[in-house]
């Protein structure tokens, strides 16, 4: 069977864009609804994680500890929690329940839904899932979202899943899915490291996606912005899901974190900044005078340091030329156009926050579609990977419908474009591009992807960046 993941991408935005309507005669009657995630409860204390550490950076792709990467194994109407071993260069289901089939929630690796809002990271000897509440967030039953989202239109629906090889049961298994990951609190799944139980805990306070993407071990920090002025810092304990704030500056928000701080930026002007909802002129006006504070800031004391100041780009909050942190190193990009007309031409500087000093990535970049990747790591403290040898950059070539992506090698200043492979899914050649590099000195690469997965293979990082393709293939789920 195909594993249709653009198309229920697409009928995905077309449940959140439905608007209610009459019940289609042909709909799926409303059955028994999906069980409701497990009850929250209160971390016993022999649970609680490591003493608080280094920040490290989240997102919602793989999560590298430097023995072991753990990634997302999609489903359909589901997720699993997978663990890529480096040593054996296997990928494995993080579930040792007997005889468990990984297809419920009763499996410690099951993720209902698509698991694109979703962080997947470890602490101490846990994995966690942090699951914000969903951007489309939806309140009420299984029979409402049914009747509302699933319903209407359900003939063309089922029609366009038979066309990518998917049962009318299965279509609806997605739906249930997205009901239990659109209509969810914020929370997280506490997975024990070698898989036999899971623990489910609500956080106190729903805070939206993308807010939380650092963690020192114990809990996770992150900003929203509640008025075009004001942010409040956010703290969610991964004991027992327990949300606290911390105070931040008008106009300041949280970039980034090294060792023990957050990064931040504020804007600053002379005159304090008039509202724009209504008057956009003025407020523009003082805008234009306005610099960009970089700070480090300890959530714990509130105690903030200053780093640089840079003159305000005319972004709305003044930090769009900021482009990421690691190591200690801030990215900032500068756009120039290379004729009047013609494409623009990017270029990157580091302020290396330490030494207090600047330095110019490679200039001019050789392609004019080089973007730099988000330098970040999303890696544990102190392992191979956070020491900041390695950036990448990626891009694109419109006219061949190609891929690119390059990696800059810092310690000796050379620039690699990545080797091209087939995708099976578009028939274009594209990048194999590193996601993670292991602390024994491999790059596990992305060789492939298709419907909806990603190959994965390990190759030692110099040779990889000498034009050898001698990968050691990542034996993956079926």
């Amino acid at each position: 069977m195909k594993r249709p993941y653009c198309m229920m991408l697409a009928l995905a935005l077309a449940a959140s864009l439905a608007a209610c309507g009459g019940a289609d005669g042909n709909a799926p009657s409303a059955t028994a609804a999906p069980e409701a995630a497990a009850t929250a409860e209160t971390a016993p204390a022999e649970e609680t994680p490591a003493p608080a550490g280094d920040f490290y950076t989240l997102t919602n792709g793989p999560f590298n500890t430097g023995d072991a990467c753990y990634v997302l194994d999609p489903h359909i109407g589901y997720c699993l929690v997978t663990k890529i071993d480096y040593a054996a260069a296997e990928q494995r289901v993080l579930c040792s329940v007997p005889g468990c089939t990984h297809d419920s929630d009763a499996c410690p690796a099951y993720v209902p839904g698509r698991g694109t809002e979703v962080a997947l990271f470890t602490a101490g000897d846990k994995v966690y899932v942090y699951h914000s509440i969903a951007t489309m967030h939806y309140e009420g039953s299984w029979e409402d979202y049914e009747a509302e989202v699933v319903q209407p239109g359900w003939e063309e629906k089922v029609a366009q899943a038979a066309q990518e090889g998917m049962t009318e049961e299965e279509l609806l298994a997605f739906y249930r899915g997205r009901y239990v990951e659109q209509s969810s609190p914020a929370g997280l799944f506490i997975i024990d490291g070698d898989g036999a139980s899971r623990r489910d805990v609500t956080c106190t306070r729903d805070i939206g996606p993308s807010a939380l993407r650092w963690c020192d071990g114990v809990a996770l920090y992150g900003a929203e912005t509640e008025q075009s002025s004001a942010s409040v810092g956010y703290r969610v304990a991964l004991a027992d899901g327990s949300v606290t704030t911390f105070p931040l500056q008008p106009y300041e928000w949280v970039m980034g974190a090294w060792k023990n701080r957050l990064l931040t930026c504020r804007i600053l002007t002379d005159t304090p900044l008039p509202d724009a909802s209504e008057n956009w002129e003025a407020y523009w006006v003082v805008l234009q005078n306005a610099t960009v504070e970089y700070d480090w800031l300890d959530p714990a004391t509130g105690e903030r340091s200053k780093i640089l100041e840079r003159p305000h780009d005319g972004s709305t909050n003044g930090s769009r030329d900021f482009y990421g942190l690691w190591d200690g190193k801030l990215y900032f990009e500068e756009q120039t156009s290379a004729s009047e007309g013609g494409p623009y031409q990017r270029s990157y500087s580091v302020y290396d926050s330490a030494a207090g000093t600047w330095q110019e990535l490679p200039k001019p970049l050789p392609d004019p579609t080089m973007t730099l990747s988000d330098p970040a790591a999303t890696a544990l403290p102190e392992i191979a990977a956070r020491q900041g040898r390695y950036l990448r950059f990626h891009g694109s070539d419109n006219v061949h419908g190609e891929n690119l992506a390059w990696v800059l090698d810092q310690q000796t200043g050379e620039l690699t474009a990545m080797p091209m492979e087939e995708n099976a899914d578009s028939g274009a050649p594209w990048a194999v591009t590193p996601c993670a590099l292991t602390n024994d000195g491999r790059f596990l690469v992305q060789t492939t992807y298709h419907e909806g997965r990603y190959a994965y293979a390990l190759i030692g990082a110099e040779a990889f960046l000498q034009g050898s393709t001698d990968y050691t293939p990542v034996k993956m789920l079926a």
